[in-house]
């Protein structure tokens, strides 16, 4: 890559990083920086690509001297480098490429919002422990309230990792909750394949003026849609498996037998290459 300039070096790296499958990105950085061979490079221009890919992904910190974590988001995103937490009403420095978090800060709580954000809070973190084994969730409030979900799944020994995504957004006093939910699987023991799903809901939560109502309801109706969607997602990969993958399948080779592959030296071919 040296006969490119230093600013379509980091188009390419951009590309890799932000395609990086769920769990990856530091093995695709790693294979990069070999790939690109300029440290001084990538020190001073990969920050903002890795920032870009924290915030799509929903990755999650853990905020200075809490347990619990947040996800980046562009709905947390104060400054330039300060996110909020939410939960704990403070912002934080945070380090994209070592996804590290310091210098927090107190910040005052919306007295018109907080009310329903904190109700959807809890609402969320119960569901979550019930059905997310290792999910995170966080309600941002302002304009709107958001409510964004993730879960990741690395089984790296097996060669598979998986993220799901979700995230919903309403106004206060509406009864429509919108949502988005975005899955991404890879698989790579003996091959490279990628799962990508995604899927645009809208549910109706009536309207409340309470806000434990209100995050009950808001609740109820988003795990019966991220339900439904995993339900149909699994109903159409069997589909798949059984039907267009399988007919993509050869059952005999083109000579119609079947290779014993234990005498493959009686072969010709096996004869040739045995021969050699």
């Amino acid at each position: 890559m040296s006969e490119l300039s230093n600013d379509a070096k980091l188009s390419i790296v951009s590309g890799f990083l932000l395609d990086s499958p769920p769990g990856e990105l530091n093995d695709v950085f790693n294979d990069v920086r070999v790939l690109v061979d300029d440290e001084s490079l990538l020190e001073n221009g990969v920050a903002s690509i890795f920032e870009e890919y924290n915030l799509e992904q929903f990755i999650t910190v853990t905020p200075p001297g809490q347990k619990h974590q947040v996800i980046l988001s562009k709905y947390g995103k104060v400054d330039e480098t300060r996110y909020l937490d939410p939960r704990s009403s403070q912002t934080f420095y945070v380090d994209h490429i070592r996804q590290t978090t310091s210098d927090a800060e107190e910040v005052e709580r919306n007295a018109e919002t907080e009310p329903y954000r904190d109700a959807l809070d809890q609402a969320a973190a119960k569901y979550i422990a019930e059905h997310y084994p290792n999910g995170v969730a966080t309600v941002f409030d302002g304009n709107e309230l958001v409510l964004q979900i993730v879960g990741n799944k690395y089984n790296p020994d097996n060669f598979w990792n998986g993220r799901w995504r979700s995230i919903w957004t309403t106004q206060i006093g509406s009864s429509e909750l919108k949502g988005l939910v975005r899955v991404n699987v890879h698989y790579y023991e003996d091959g490279n394949v990628q799962l990508t799903a995604s899927k645009d809901l809208t549910v109706n939560i009536g309207s409340s003026s309470d806000p434990r109502a209100f995050a009950t309801a808001a609740i109820k109706q988003i795990a019966k849609a991220e339900a439904d969607f995993q339900n149909a997602l699994s109903d159409k990969f069997a589909d798949l498996s059984e039907g267009i993958f399988k007919g993509l399948r050869r059952a005999l080779p083109i000579t119609r037998n079947k290779i014993n592959w234990d005498s493959i030296a009686t072969y010709k071919i096996g004869s040739e290459l045995s021969s050699k």
